[in-house]
């Protein structure tokens, strides 16, 4: 959801919502390696039966919620600025391979513009 208002002939403001819910999961995996391989290394490192434990790694499910708030002020028709805060939640609902991913970031800018 966004919203811009404008506040005033020079200003623009913004504001932006957003939410994001997403799953996956990975079912019934089998490998099986063809006759013709006999390379001991190959056969000691991916062993079908231990990569079975791929199919509890790929139960993915995520959270992603992103609040951004913008203004442009214009000094005049060609020189404006422009600013931005955003912050981010990442909620991993279901702990992946490197364990739970879970947590927020801060991002801002500032710019200074020229139109010609």
């Amino acid at each position: 959801m966004t919203v811009d208002y404008a506040a005033s002939e020079q200003l623009d403001l913004q504001a932006t919502l957003s939410f994001s819910d997403a799953q996956a999961e990975w079912k019934g995996l089998s490998i099986s390696y063809p006759a013709i391989v006999n390379d001991p290394v190959l056969l000691e490192l991916y062993d079908p039966e231990g990569m079975s434990a791929i199919t509890d790694y790929s139960n993915l499910h995520y959270q992603l919620t992103d609040i951004t708030l913008g203004g442009t002020y214009r000094f005049n028709p060609a020189l404006y600025m422009t600013a931005q805060a955003s912050w981010e939640y990442y909620n991993d609902k279901e702990a992946y391979v490197y364990g739970d991913m879970s947590g927020d970031a801060y991002r801002g800018y500032l710019g200074l513009g020229y139109s010609f």
